[in-house]
């Protein structure tokens, strides 16, 4: 069992294992570990690490500050699917690479696609001839029609 102790002279957190009497602060101050000086108590030394990290910022007066950095990052999202499916696309290169881009981002997005999303895709690419573009991926085996009016993109076999 460990815990975390608060050095009485320079204010310091350190952690400590509970079965010893005493420990020695960085300052030199020897502290005697008795239940009521213990601030925090863990089971093992990989939990001791951040209890001593979580004791030292709220002493400091940072825990909330603290928490804040070790939260992991919250990746930004475009909101609409179909705006996140033109800015992939719109990495491709040519015409045609771009509309085969956009069947598959659809189909990763949706599983299954609409004309109406393929529209609003394109649209967004600069692309207004939906009608064939579609006749040129379900020709060229980009795309399936599972079912009636709704399309997915045939994913390569390794």
């Amino acid at each position: 069992m460990f815990g975390v102790v608060v050095c009485p002279r320079c204010h310091r957190a350190k952690g400590v294992e509970l079965s010893k009497k005493t420990t020695t602060c960085s300052c030199g101050f020897e502290i005697r570990v008795f239940p009521a000086r213990i601030t925090v108590r863990v089971g093992t030394e990989r939990e001791l690490i951040e209890a001593v990290r979580r004791v030292s910022a709220e002493l400091a007066g940072g825990l909330a500050e603290y928490e804040r950095a070790i939260q992991p990052r919250k990746k930004k999202r475009i909101g609409e699917v179909h705006a996140r499916v033109a800015a992939a696309a719109m990495k491709a290169g040519d015409r045609a690479h771009r509309v085969r881009a956009a069947a598959v981002e659809l189909s990763k997005e949706l599983e299954v696609f609409s004309v109406a999303d393929l529209r609003a895709v394109l649209t967004a690419l600069g692309i207004p001839e939906v009608d064939e573009s579609l006749d040129e991926l379900l020709r060229a085996n980009v795309v399936y029609e599972p079912r009636e009016g709704y399309y997915r993109a045939v994913t390569p076999v390794p």
